[in-house]
């Protein structure tokens, strides 16, 4: 009899920790059914307006980026690896409710206007300073938007004409956390925008009667 008892406690040991799992399982469950309820649906955008994502929908990994001087690359008459940074317009189209709206990526955009600072600098049109003037006004913000913190060594100089040391820095070196711009380039690629089939525009004065 002892023995016959002996030989079921393990079964009703076992049989209660799957009653203790099976009824955590539940809690958690009934929780993350809770949870789900109270976080805010999905938005849905009209792309009426201003009424659209402020962000590409894909998920960047996180990379780093070691500052190099990089002499061999980008000097200011190398156009042909300044026009490399182009794999596209930087145009993408978003699915609206109706059709396609278009969007330009702001990476792009920022890499036109130093671009466009590069080639103002050389050939000094005059035609060329609102352009520059804009894509300074430009990158100000950027910059000022993604407020890099990372910490870049301090490389003091001697200044002889005043007899001092004065803090300096070249950033080489320094390793900074990136988001990867490849895989924007990827989607760029792959997501050309359609052409812009609008009308042409009234000339001045058509379609008024004398």
């Amino acid at each position: 009899m002892a023995g016959s008892s002996y030989n079921q406690w393990p079964n009703a040991v076992l049989a209660t920790l799957l009653a203790v799992t099976a009824l955590n399982v539940g809690f958690t469950w009934y929780n993350l059914s809770q949870l789900s309820q109270l976080l805010p649906p999905k938005r849905k955008y009209s792309y009426i307006g201003h009424d659209h994502p402020d962000q590409l929908p894909i998920d960047l990994p996180e990379v780093g980026l070691v500052l190099t001087p990089d002499a061999e690359h980008f000097d200011l008459w190398n156009d042909t690896e300044w026009g490399a940074l182009f794999p596209t317009s930087g145009f993408v189209p978003l699915p609206a409710p109706q059709n396609q709206t278009t969007f330009l990526i702001s990476m792009t955009h920022q890499l036109h206007c130093l671009d466009v600072i590069r080639v103002g600098f050389l050939t000094n049109r005059t035609g060329a300073a609102e352009h520059v003037q804009h894509c300074l006004r430009y990158l100000r913000q950027a910059v000022l938007c993604y407020a890099d913190t990372t910490l870049e060594e301090d490389e003091p100089a001697w200044f002889p004409e005043e007899r001092r040391w004065r803090h300096g820095g070249s950033g080489v070196g320094s390793v900074h956390r990136c988001r990867d711009w490849t895989v924007v380039n990827r989607y760029l690629r792959e997501h050309l925008p359609p052409p812009v089939d609008w009308p042409p525009p009234e000339e001045e004065g058509e379609g008024v009667s004398a």
